[in-house]
């Protein structure tokens, strides 16, 4: 399937990969769909992760990271737009996913 930059496709998940690059370019990949990302931006602000303090006169802070909303399993179906570097990861990864065009 030829898919072009700007295009909307869907990302459905077959088996799951064995090696750990595999794994993080997945959920790299299925983070862009949009509710996801609205998953995402809810649960950062809802909870308290910022934290400051004081140290030699200067301010320093924390900010916790929020885990990926996403879970990569068989069967489950991501919808993003196309991209040149989206289109690049979907080739290192092609065995392990079926993409179609919305």
């Amino acid at each position: 399937m030829a898919i072009s930059p700007g295009s909307t496709i869907e990302i459905k998940i077959e088996k799951l990969p064995r090696n750990a690059a595999a794994q993080k370019t997945l959920v790299r990949l299925c983070c862009k769909d949009r509710n996801v990302v609205r998953a995402h931006r809810q649960r950062q602000a809802k909870r308290p992760s910022w934290k400051e303090w004081i140290r030699g006169g200067m301010t320093w802070h924390h900010q916790m990271e929020s885990r990926p909303a996403v879970t990569i399993e068989p069967g489950a179906k991501y919808t993003i737009r196309a991209s040149v570097d989206v289109i690049r990861d979907l080739g290192s990864v092609m065995s392990y996913i079926t993409v179609s065009g919305k």
